[in-house]
């Protein structure tokens, strides 16, 4: 038996091992001895009384066969071998066919064209000559250039595609350093503790100045607009801007009818005047019922905005305690007060101005202590010990139990909301199936 090298060597051999030994690509090692053995009978020299130089060299050949198959390594190495000859003999055949059908193909055209150019050429026994030559060079550089141009277009739409993913990773790098740098400007804004206190309460985000009206799109109500709710709501101060949303068919309170609800954003220019615009807008919403003369009537609700009371302060919410003076005795030393500190509103600007010749007090912007007058006096609690001389600033628990109100009614009317959006939802899910 040859070395593994010299059978690695013949494993590259051109001669089809399988068609010498007439035996199928995929026999096993059995079928491979046999045929072996049968075959080997024909030529072995021992076996044939005179015989030739051909029948030793095949012989020869069909050991070579038997060893190169034997081995698994050296046998895999052949059928690689074996089947790239074979596909690149059906791409030449196939190359061949298409020269051929070209070639063809133009001498049929030249037959059609000799043809068309009379008969009586053909009469008298005058040949075209065919340029066999000539016409296959002009096919094989036809099929050449078509080669080349599939393969242009190949490398074509291949660079098409790397730049159409290198854009398109460009773009989600760069809406991903965008999100990280809106993620890091809220962090930066939400990092930052805004004194609310200064400037009157005008350096608080827009969206906490707001005031979202909402009301019904019948009687009154279809005729507020703009300028009504300016002339509304200009009693608590400076107007920056009014917004009117898109109206919506929706449920108020327990009825079930759907009516056409109108809302409007009222941007104060201060806090201070928007949380009085919520406070008393509510007290006139009530106050108004029945009264079919009141542009107040036609409104439904007035809330916050932003969905909740926004924080009023800085670090205090926005107020700090007045001491109060301690009280001098008749006929001993100084006896210190006893009476709670009497909260005031730190809103730089809108102190109480001095009266002036008439007794009267120049006008000013709304402060907190304005409003909540009246809901001091329906209290039938008497007034806190702080509060001397009648004076209406309400005390911290008042205050308290405003935000905590607040706070309840806000969270009802989110609760209601949520439940009547689930019903509106089950309801066209209902109309749907109905129409199906």
């Amino acid at each position: 038996m040859a070395s593994k090298d010299d059978l690695k060597a013949h494993a590259a051999s051109n001669e089809d091992f399988y068609a010498l030994l007439d035996i199928s690509p995929a026999a096993a090692e059995s079928e491979i001895r046999r045929a072996y053995r049968r075959t080997a009978l024909k030529y072995h020299p021992d076996k044939i009384a005179n015989p030739t130089p051909a029948d030793i060299d095949k012989f020869h050949l069909l050991q070579i066969a038997y060893d190169v198959l034997s081995d698994p390594s050296v046998r895999q190495l052949y059928d690689n071998a074996r089947e790239a000859r074979q596909r690149k003999q059906r791409e030449r055949d196939m190359m061949d066919a298409t020269k051929r059908k070209m070639r063809e193909d133009l001498e049929a055209r030249e037959r059609a064209g000799a043809a068309a150019m009379g008969g009586a050429g053909a009469q008298r026994g005058v040949k075209r000559p065919w340029m066999g030559s000539g016409a296959e060079d002009d096919a094989e550089a036809k099929l050449q250039r078509e080669i080349e141009r599939i393969a242009e277009d190949g490398r074509r739409r291949r660079r098409e595609a790397e730049e159409r993913l290198k854009q398109e990773m460009e773009e989600e790098e760069k809406l991903m350093r965008q999100e990280e740098e809106e993620a890091q400007r809220a962090a930066d804004r939400s990092s930052q503790k805004v004194d609310r206190s200064k400037e009157g309460g005008t350096n608080v985000p827009e969206l906490e100045r707001g005031v979202k009206v909402r009301w019904v799109r019948e009687g009154r109500g279809l005729d507020l607009d703009k300028d009504r709710l300016t002339s509304l709501f200009a009693s608590y101060g400076k107007i920056e801007n009014i917004l009117l949303l898109k109206d919506k068919r929706q449920r108020l309170g327990d009825n079930r009818e759907k009516k056409t609800v109108a809302t409007g954003v009222v941007i104060f220019a201060s806090i201070v005047s928007a949380h009085a615009a919520v406070l008393d807008g509510e007290k006139k919403v009530r106050q108004s019922v029945g009264q079919a003369d009141s542009d107040w009537s036609a409104v439904e609700s007035v809330f916050w905005a932003s969905g909740s009371q926004p924080d009023l302060g800085a670090e205090s919410n926005g107020y700090s305690s007045a001491s109060t003076p301690s009280q001098q005795g008749t006929n001993s030393g100084p006896v210190p007060s006893t009476a709670p500190p009497k909260p005031t509103f730190n809103f730089a600007g809108l102190k109480s101005a001095a009266p002036d010749a008439a007794g009267k007090k120049p006008g000013k912007a709304p402060s907190f202590g304005s409003f909540a007058a009246g809901a001091a006096a329906k209290s039938s609690k008497p007034a806190p010990a702080g509060s001397a001389n009648g004076s209406s600033a309400p005390s911290m628990e008042e205050l308290t139990l405003m935000r905590l109100r607040n706070a309840q009614r806000e969270k009802e009317r989110k609760a209601l909301e949520e439940q009547l959006r689930k019903e509106d939802e089950a309801a066209d899910a209902a109309e749907a199936e109905t129409k199906v």
